[in-house]
């Protein structure tokens, strides 16, 4: 199984932090966002992939430092402007016909992620969503009907919770989701694409299942109040 992080973007919510470090490697408690990422895949996957974009080359530096002897592989994305749905499209060939595991560079999850909050399947599409707190008007919101995805949009009027960023692909299912992929990609305006979309696609055909995840403690860091929270929160 492959691991897959997006890790293309600059981060420009996050300001004048960003000018010169890209936001995966934006430091909380003594490590950098991306460390909780590979950390918390590495515990399921036999390697991971990351997809580097607005100042790579910091990226790439800090894997090869870092994380010197591990199943890490970096791959650019060169669309910058464009969506996230580009980035996955930058790692497909190192996917190839593994299973896989998709999630973002600036979620950090707890090391235990993958083990005992959201474990993979031998069997079907997965994904990560949360019911039990409120929904934030920008987050990616889903309906679900009998444990499977309905629907997924930031702009739900209604909807029973919230995707928070991550999905997995079990071998078998490989072939519906690329075709979904390719659907999306041939349809939509590039520089809006997103990997969410595909799961929307796949809601019409070979919906997700949704897996509602309880007393798991996350942050994103989008903003400057995100990373003071993270870092708050996190620093022992």
């Amino acid at each position: 199984m492959i691991g897959v992080i997006l890790a293309a973007g600059r981060g420009s919510r996050l300001g004048d932090a960003t000018e010169s470090l890209p936001k995966p490697l934006m430091a909380v408690a003594g490590r950098t966002c991306l460390d909780f990422a590979i950390e918390a895949l590495l515990a399921v996957v036999e390697n991971a992939v990351v997809v580097t974009g607005y100042r790579a080359e910091l990226i790439e530096a800090h894997i090869t430092r870092e994380w010197a002897g591990a199943p890490v592989r970096t791959v650019r994305n060169t669309q910058l402007e464009a969506g996230n749905l580009t980035s996955l499209g930058a790692a497909r060939p190192l996917i190839g016909t593994d299973a896989f595991v998709l999630t973002n560079a600036d979620h950090l999850f707890p090391g235990d992620m993958y083990t005992r909050h959201f474990v993979p399947s031998a069997q079907g599409i997965g994904i990560a969503c949360e019911r039990e707190r409120p929904v934030l008007s920008d987050e990616m919101k889903v309906i679900e009907k009998d444990g499977h995805l309905v629907a997924i949009s930031k702009t739900l009027p209604r909807y029973d919770g919230a995707y928070i960023g991550t999905t997995f692909v079990a071998q078998g299912s490989l072939g519906a989701y690329w075709d979904a992929f390719d659907r999306v990609q041939h349809s939509s305006d590039t520089a809006s694409a997103s990997v969410e979309m595909v799961l929307d696609e796949l809601a019409q055909t070979d919906a997700p299942q949704i897996h509602w995840l309880s007393g798991l403690k996350w942050f994103e860091v989008d903003t400057p109040e995100d990373l003071a929270v993270a870092r708050e929160s996190l620093t022992v």
